[in-house]
């Protein structure tokens, strides 16, 4: 039988793209957590006016000029490969408006976050004690962020002994170390607002060793 060469043209591109298209998952070889968010699972807590889950995402609305996290109560986790995708939806100013992951929580007043504002920057902050401090990592640009409202980027962060590796859609950023806690810790979600309430979605939220 022969295959007629337009369906064969589509074979060979597809095989390509196969072999050369990143992956932007993590690449851990045992999953510790996948959250498709298909339901509201009671270990995120409440569902509120500032954070929902419903038909596949988690949605964030933080008040304007404040920041909202939910963070999974139910896992803790030692070194992890975490990814995420997330996309802004609605947003008043860009470069003052946030959204991406929380880790090395301890609890809602003492945690790190990986951010990505839709201007093409993202950033390593730490909270203690409910007050921001000294950024481990400031605000930088990477052109691997795809840009503006309604625009999905994937970022994973991988999480070994006090090392933290940043990778977005794929591409690595920057590596650092960091003040690691001395027990293990939870992941969550953040988004903050600038003057209006602005609105993040986040998406198939995964968790892996670290190979």
């Amino acid at each position: 039988m022969h295959r007629p060469a337009v369906a064969i043209a589509f074979l060979a591109a597809a095989l390509v793209l196969t072999h050369t298209q990143p992956s932007f998952a993590c690449q851990g070889d045992k999953v510790l957590l996948a959250e498709d968010f298909a339901a509201a699972d009671a270990s995120w807590g409440a569902q509120t006016n500032n954070f929902a889950i419903k038909d596949g995402s988690a949605v964030i609305k933080a008040d304007s000029q404040r920041g909202y996290k939910a963070l999974d109560n139910a896992f803790l986790f030692d070194d992890a490969d975490i990814c995420v995708t997330i996309t802004a939806l609605d947003i008043g100013k860009p470069e003052a408006s946030a959204g991406g992951l929380a880790f090395w929580a301890q609890d809602y007043r003492n945690a790190y976050f990986l951010l990505l504002a839709a201007n093409g920057y993202y950033k390593i902050g730490r909270m203690m004690d409910g007050a921001w401090v000294n950024a481990p990592l400031d605000w930088t640009q990477s052109d691997a962020i795809v840009q503006g409202v309604s625009k999905p980027n994937t970022l994973r962060l991988t999480i070994k002994g006090q090392s933290l590796s940043v990778f977005i859609n794929g591409k690595p950023g920057a590596v650092l170390r960091a003040q690691s806690p001395e027990t293990s810790s939870l992941i969550g979600l953040y988004a903050e607002s600038a003057d209006k309430v602005d609105t993040w979605k986040f998406n198939d939220l995964k968790v892996t060793n670290v190979k």
